[in-house]
């Protein structure tokens, strides 16, 4: 099948403004599709029951009893205390009530849903013979919403979502998500044994018994940078144990991209890279911040990957004792491994699912005109935004647009906070409002103590990175290679050899799967040779003439090869040093440099450190309270000197100097 038969993005919120009003088709009559056909319906509370009864959980009682002296009634008791924290609940009124509220402030945030609708029918049609895990990229706090709406949409069952502590303790929401399949997950179950096997059965419970597909992010929580993180391993490792323990003959992973034209949490986002703490998610907090809600936000897109049997993929499935119940067999290491295998392989899925947006294409374009220092007029944004489709495009990208000029006049509504056009009708980046930080925040700050100026300049830089970010995973591997022979020419062998050290380095920055690298280095080299960005010459290649696409290429790894830069400069003068001091000397010396402000980020700075550890130029030592690093001072020098010989030679003011860059002050009397 071509691209365009497959791939076919509406609107879902479109028809209701104009077939019925929220209210009626809220309160429709709904017969959903059951994702699994069981031989008898499991209700939310049946799912409790069947978990407290288990063979496994009654086992392991008996186990604690004996270790602990506690009775084994007492500790019966606080399972049923544990199930009734995690447990979902589903009670259709709040379903409706809550549909209606979603859609008002959805209308009230002027967002489209743009779903690739072949792919979803495609999906439902195929419902039906074994559970399904959705396994959606995680941005922001709407994605619980976007996703269990669009189920509802489509008539299939709403998910079981996996929902962290934070939102439990939220008066009335805590309670009301529950009552709309939210099941409760605390963030770590050290020291809780029993809270953890309670965990354990009652996931592996509403996988082999629920009708429902199971929702849950891989990531683990959202994802600040807006680009992939490593995948945690216990929620999917809970939800495969059916398949190893023969309860059901196949599980089915459908990933899932979420994109969004604006994140309700950029803001937020810029100032946590910062060290600026994350404040306490409360209901009050949300009531204040529906205000804000009643703005343009733009469109969400989301895409579908295709489902991906595990059976299948891998090939062998590793089962577990079969002389042991079926209850008592658990996760071996043999099994882990694939667990592990499976989680990473769907990572790769959700990036080919990645939908590129005009935001996207629009922040790579005004990133390039401040690192260019060269200001564009409109009728100049539209070429470089209608190039750069064309240079994604041919990199594998799906992007989304039609028209690329309203596409733009739209976007520059959306994010007209940070960017906007001036009076010449040219493209500017506008400045963060100077703000003191308090006493009180400064004592939570986890970095350095940062200026406001510097807080002014590095907040909308840091906003755009955020746009740029989720193509970067199209863009780095042909940057890299052009990176690497730009200042001499090399082998093939030897390029390769380079390529994959500088990868292992960033892996933390922009995650990869192992597997797939010789083929993501071949297609970047065909890439590159191609389009002249690099050249063969007598059995070495060597830079090529495409000098506007090598500037987009090196602009797009300069930040994170620039924050490595530092990271191992500053580690190697401190020899050793604990990850909080280390992160806070580092972001000084950015402040005190001409970095680019995205080598702020404390999140950026951490996966740069966690690159050194894999290097081997540095070794972590978890200490009773913090991780503490010391330095190998043989490995760390080659590291310097990898990232040194990529390293871009930019030297650009981002600062009110820079003509793309327009203080916010200014703004009024110059539009």
């Amino acid at each position: 099948m071509k691209m365009e038969e497959e791939i076919k993005f509406l609107n879902i919120l479109e028809p209701r403004k104009a077939e019925c009003g929220i209210f009626r088709f809220m309160t429709r009559a709904w017969h959903p599709h059951r994702t699994f056909d069981t031989d008898k319906y499991y209700s939310p509370q049946d799912l409790k029951e069947v978990a407290a009864k288990s063979i496994y959980l009654d086992s392991f009682i008996e186990v604690e009893s004996s270790k602990s002296g506690v009775s084994k009634q007492k500790l019966k008791k606080e399972v049923l205390d544990y199930l009734e924290e995690i447990g979902l609940e589903k009670k259709m009124h709040v379903i409706r009530w809550m549909g209606i509220g979603f859609l008002k402030i959805a209308f009230m945030m002027k967002v489209g849903i743009f779903v690739n609708e072949p792919a979803v029918l495609r999906l439902k049609s195929s419902m039906g013979k074994n559970p399904i895990l959705f396994l959606p990229t995680h941005r922001s706090y709407a994605d619980f919403c976007v996703l269990t709406y669009l189920c509802y949409h489509y008539d299939i069952e709403l998910p079981a979502v996996a929902a962290g502590m934070d939102f439990y303790s939220m008066a009335v929401v805590g309670q009301r998500m529950r009552e709309t399949g939210a099941f409760y997950i605390r963030r770590t179950l050290t020291g809780a044994p029993l809270y953890a096997a309670t965990l354990k059965q009652y996931v592996r419970t509403v996988v082999a018994k629920y009708s429902s597909p199971v929702e849950f992010f891989l990531e683990g929580t959202r994802s600040r940078s807006n680009k992939s993180l490593s995948p945690k391993y216990g929620v999917l490792s809970m939800s495969l144990m059916p398949l190893f323990a023969r309860e059901v003959s196949d599980v089915t992973i459908v990933p899932v991209n979420i994109s969004y034209d604006r994140l309700m949490e950029h803001g937020l986002f810029a100032y946590e890279h910062l060290g600026v703490p994350k404040p306490k998610e409360s209901t009050g907090g949300l009531l204040k911040s529906l205000y804000k809600l009643n703005d343009h936000y733009g469109n969400i897109y989301i895409n579908f990957g295709a489902p991906l049997s595990v059976r299948s993929y891998l090939g062998e499935v590793s089962h577990s004792d079969v002389l042991k119940p079926v209850d008592l067999q658990q996760i071996t290491p043999d099994q882990f491994k694939q667990v592990q295998a499976v989680a990473e392989y769907v990572i790769s899925l959700q990036q080919k699912a990645t939908v590129v947006t005009i935001s996207n294409l629009l922040a790579l374009v005004l990133m390039d005109s401040i690192v260019k220092s060269e200001l564009l007029d409109l009728d100049q944004v539209l070429s470089e935004v209608s190039w750069m489709v064309q240079v994604l495009t041919a990199l594998g990208a799906l992007v989304y647009e039609n028209d690329v000029k309203s596409s733009v006049e739209r976007i520059l509504v959306v994010h007209r906070e940070f960017m906007r056009l001036d009076k010449e009708n040219r493209l500017r980046l506008v400045t963060g409002t100077l703000m003191d930080v308090s006493s009180e925040v400064q004592k939570k700050m986890k970095g350095h103590t940062l200026r406001a100026e510097t807080m002014a300049t590095a907040l909308p830089i840091i906003q755009l990175q955020l746009y740029v970010n989720p193509v970067l995973h199209y863009l780095l591997p042909p940057a890299l290679i052009y990176l690497l022979v730009h200042e001499g020419a090399m082998a093939e062998d030897e390029l390769a050899s380079q390529y994959h050290r500088v990868r292992k380095l960033l892996r933390h920055e922009f995650y990869y799967v192992d597997e797939n690298e010789a083929n993501t280095f071949e297609s970047a080299l065909s890439y590159c040779v191609s389009n002249d960005v690099v050249f063969r010459r007598a059995g070495q290649l060597a830079a090529g003439g495409a000098q506007r696409l090598q500037r987009v290429l090196r602009a797009a790894a300069w930040p994170a090869v620039a924050a490595a830069d530092v990271c191992a400069r500053v580690a190697a003068q401190e020899r050793k040093c604990t990850h909080s001091r280390l992160l806070k000397l580092i972001q000084a010396a950015v402040e005190s440099s001409h970095c680019h402000p995205y080598c702020l980020s404390l999140d950026c700075a951490g996966n740069c450190l966690g690159g050194l550890v894999l290097a081997g130029a540095l070794l972590r030592d978890k200490l009773e309270n913090e991780m503490s690093y010391v330095v190998v001072p043989d490995a760390m020098a080659q590291a310097r000197e990898l990232i040194g010989a990529i390293l871009p030679k930019l030297r650009v003011d981002f600062t009110t100097r820079n003509p793309v860059v327009m203080a916010r002050a200014d703004v009024a009397a110059k539009l």
